[in-house]
């Protein structure tokens, strides 16, 4: 007997929803599950830690950067490779020196661990590589070295991620092939994250390897720049600290014969020589020195010329202006954008100093 229009429209509506139930069914199931994978097992994988160590770098997080890397495991083992050769090639150093020297870093390897510890979440927070400042030890040459210059030769703020690979994962271990970057040379190395799991399943960075390795495969390119822009502006800088030097005594002997007395014609006339000659000598240094191409590698060494010559002219312009009005706080800023000058110039015979020591260290295939 056949079935009626009604009785096929009311199995085909029986049909359809047993379809929609299932639907559903496996919908919830589908989701269910990968709710579950995604909590109980995604989250607990090293390339989820890696996710959201990038993010927080992205969006500066801070505390998640804290809970994906633990910096002083991973700085301990950054800060062995850095130092372990500071002085291999300086060979005006005797070996009872050197092993001083090598003792020295060993001794204050805590405070700069911080030091860089703190700087790292300073720049993870605001982007910006801040240094330290207040009463922090790290400021400045406080504890006998240059931070500033420490965090340089470190290359951490001039290193880009290129790539980060897939995390191979033995027991609560894994380690994934890193590639970076130099900004200032664009050489590429190939380093290793190591990662250990925490108590609580996620997975923290606790190691770098083969960063000695990239450090020497930078170095050897950064030598051969900064020997070729020191000889490119070696007569410029020479041309011009001799006439700066002639300035600044005429300066002194004015001051010298007014019984250092600043108002009057002794005032202006030492108005009158750093606006006519002090400034402009400064001025045309640099634009001298900016003249001169500068090599990938020899960078830092050309802004750090740079920034000398910015601060000696706003120093001598407060002077000038301290002079006029007779002003203690014109004065004052003028010492102290004296004294950032003079780190800064301190900075730049360090970079000269540790190239010519370096020119013995041999190419790095």
């Amino acid at each position: 007997m056949e079935k009626s229009d009604f009785q096929r429209r009311v199995e085909e509506r029986r049909h359809r929803q047993h379809r929609e139930i299932f639907l559903v069914i496996g919908g919830f199931a589908l989701l269910l599950g990968t709710w579950l994978w995604y909590y109980f097992i995604y989250i607990r994988t090293p390339d989820y830690a890696m996710r959201q160590l990038a993010d927080a770098v992205l969006h500066h997080d801070s505390a998640a950067f804290d809970r994906y890397v633990a910096l002083d495991r991973t700085l301990d083992h950054v800060y062995d490779d850095l130092t372990e050769d500071l002085f291999l090639y300086d060979s005006a150093l005797t070996e009872e020196t050197r092993n001083r020297y090598q003792q020295f870093y060993r001794d204050i390897k805590p405070q700069l661990v911080q030091g860089v510890a703190e700087t790292l979440h300073r720049y993870v927070a605001t982007g910006e590589w801040l240094l330290p400042q207040g009463a922090s030890l790290t400021k400045g040459r406080l504890l006998g070295i240059d931070f500033e210059r420490f965090l340089e030769r470190s290359q951490l703020r001039n290193t880009e991620v290129v790539k980060v690979g897939d995390c191979h994962v033995t027991d609560r271990s894994a380690a994934a092939p890193l590639t970076v970057r130099d900004r200032h040379t664009g050489i590429e190395a190939a380093m290793t994250l190591l990662m250990e799991q925490a108590e609580d399943g996620h997975w923290q960075v606790v190691g770098l390897s083969q960063y000695r390795s990239y450090l020497d495969a930078i170095a050897p390119r950064q030598n051969r720049d900064i020997a070729d822009y020191i000889a490119a502006t070696k007569d410029i800088v020479a041309t011009g600290n001799t006439r700066l030097a002639e300035l600044q005594n005429r300066f002194h002997a004015i001051v010298k014969g007014a019984g250092g007395s600043l108002a009057g014609d002794s005032g202006a006339a030492m108005s009158a020589l750093i606006d006519e000659e002090i400034i402009p000598t400064l001025k045309a240094r640099q634009k001298a020195l900016d003249a001169v191409s500068i090599p990938l590698g020899a960078q830092y060494l050309a802004n750090l010329r740079h920034t000398s010559t910015e601060l000696a002219i706003a120093s001598w312009q407060h002077y000038r202006r301290g002079i006029e009005a007779q002003s203690v706080s014109e004065f004052n800023a003028a010492e102290t954008l004296k004294k950032q000058e003079v780190e800064a110039d301190l900075r730049i015979t360090d970079v000269i100093r540790h190239n010519v020591v370096n020119q013995a260290i041999p190419d790095i295939p």
